[in-house]
């Protein structure tokens, strides 16, 4: 399993670079950190009580936040641009309990259709049961609009080298 660089993780970006999800800025937010496996993109993640839904319950807009994500970072790294959600079904298949321990969260990119990207995501507990699975719909970028208009970097700086 190779660590994904996060490219936006840098102190000149502070205030500028927001995300829910995946800021380390954003004390509200999930600050997602992560790692390629195979064809397989996966995040981990320990849930805190301010997420909850239901007692003691993981809220099922985080699960579902958690799950388009990693669609969005299948579409970075996989496919070397960026996209928009267009469609996400989601299943909620078990609780998520928050003091369950850390969970696992993996993206896989299924096919790729003129501009649609299909992802399957699944959420995992601490314990490898699949709670919640999507099938999510991405609109893809051409890499020179991602690159003009969203601040793409370029697939390779997602990865480390000797100089990052």
């Amino acid at each position: 399993m190779q660590k994904i660089r996060n490219p936006w993780k840098d102190p000149k970006n502070i205030g500028d670079y927001n995300c829910f999800a995946c800021s380390p800025y954003n004390e509200s937010g999930l600050q997602l950190e992560f790692w390629e496996d195979g064809d397989e993109i996966i995040s981990k993640w320990d849930p805190l009580k301010m997420y909850e839904g239901w007692i003691g319950v993981l809220h099922g807009g985080i699960q579902a936040t958690l799950l388009d994500e990693i669609g969005g970072w299948v579409v970075m790294l996989k496919l070397g641009t960026t996209g928009v959600t267009s469609e996400m079904q989601v299943k909620y298949l078990k609780p998520v309990q928050i003091s369950g321990g850390e969970l696992t969260v993996r993206g896989k990119l299924e096919s790729v259709d003129g501009r649609i990207a299909t992802i399957s995501a699944s959420l995992f507990n601490a314990y490898g049961v699949e709670c919640a699975s999507a099938t999510l719909s991405y609109f893809v970028f051409p890499e020179k609009i991602a690159k003009a208009r969203y601040h793409f970097p370029g697939k390779e700086a997602f990865y480390y080298s000797d100089k990052n």
